[in-house]
């Protein structure tokens, strides 16, 4: 090496260094909510300002590691200069509402939403999160509790956006949030686990009913104030071996200013849309096929930073 090139190495160095200083920050951290312990993985830009928050809500049976190895928002992070909590339900599923004979669900109390809540707000006490541009999202089972606190703590979010889920059938009676939200959903029509026009949840087992995605959209707007025609957008095929395409509905026209949006996969399944994600036949036969035109965390990013509450 001679000596000129010294300079040039030390330089690449600090800009290494400084590459890996400007890395987020992932880390499991414990709450105490009502005489328990409850975890959750938080993720953190360099940044230590307040930042937009997003809460991802894992699907059921599974728990806050696959939700953050598998819904695509961790590249948003140092990108987008978010913060991001994976929370764990216990025993892997959210009280999202149902109500089930097997008892397998905690039903009757509001255990995960009051859960939520003081996790959201250690968030904001600890300087991390922005009160203001705080939003949930999460797929399946957690798609049902993001609709849960959309119905029950939609005076905390920004936004919300309830992935390859409907509503509950026992929650939608009772579903009055305080004040209109946002929503985004995202759901195919081919769905073998959350039916598309409502019913039984589940494929072998019974999970509950949820009502359809139609209705569901119904009822969004009915709370957002929202005229019934909406603008549709088809967006490109990028992907033309998945099998499906997504057709874009979205209520803008709003009394309450809260817009509501549908992503239809047409031909979609039990699958949150990537793209370049690798064949997987097994999962294509039980839960359906995978949309691969578009990045659903990108999406719902797209729809969530300008919302603020």
């Amino acid at each position: 090496m001679t000596a000129s090139a010294t300079p040039v190495v030390a330089l690449a160095l600090l800009v290494l260094a400084a590459t890996s200083a400007l890395a987020a920050e992932t880390s499991t951290r414990k709450l105490s909510v009502g005489g328990g312990e409850r975890s959750y993985i938080l993720s953190r830009p360099a940044t230590k300002d307040p930042r937009p928050t997003i809460i991802v809500l894992h699907g059921g049976t599974l728990d806050a590691q696959n939700a953050l190895r598998t819904t695509g928002f961790e590249a948003l992070v140092d990108r987008e200069k978010l913060v991001v909590a994976y929370p764990d339900a216990i025993a892997g599923h959210w009280n999202d509402g149902r109500s089930l004979a097997q008892g397998r669900w905690q039903t009757g109390n509001e255990t995960d939403v009051s859960f939520i809540r003081p996790l959201a707000g250690t968030l904001v006490q600890l300087g991390l999160a922005d009160p203001q541009r705080i939003y949930v999202t999460g797929p399946s089972n957690g798609g049902m509790m993001t609709l849960r606190l959309v119905c029950e703590a939609a005076d905390l979010f920004a936004a919300a956006a309830p992935i390859i889920a409907n509503l509950p059938a026992d929650l939608a009676p009772r579903c009055r949030p305080a004040r209109p939200i946002p929503v985004l959903v995202m759901n195919g029509t081919a769905d073998p686990l959350m039916p598309f026009g409502g019913g039984e949840v589940g494929l072998r087992y019974q999970r509950g009913q949820v009502i359809s995605t139609e209705a569901t959209m119904a009822l969004l707007r009915k709370i957002d104030g929202c005229a019934d025609t909406p603008s549709i957008e088809h967006l490109p095929d990028t992907d033309p071996s998945d099998g499906s395409n997504v057709t874009v509905e979205s209520w803008t026209n709003c009394s309450s200013g809260a817009p509501v949006v549908l992503y239809q996969v047409d031909g979609g399944g039990h699958r949150v849309p990537r793209r370049n994600q690798p064949a997987r036949p097994v999962m294509d036969r039980t839960l359906g096929k995978a949309n691969g035109d578009f990045e659903a965390a990108d999406a719902i990013w797209a729809f969530f930073k300008d919302k603020t509450r």
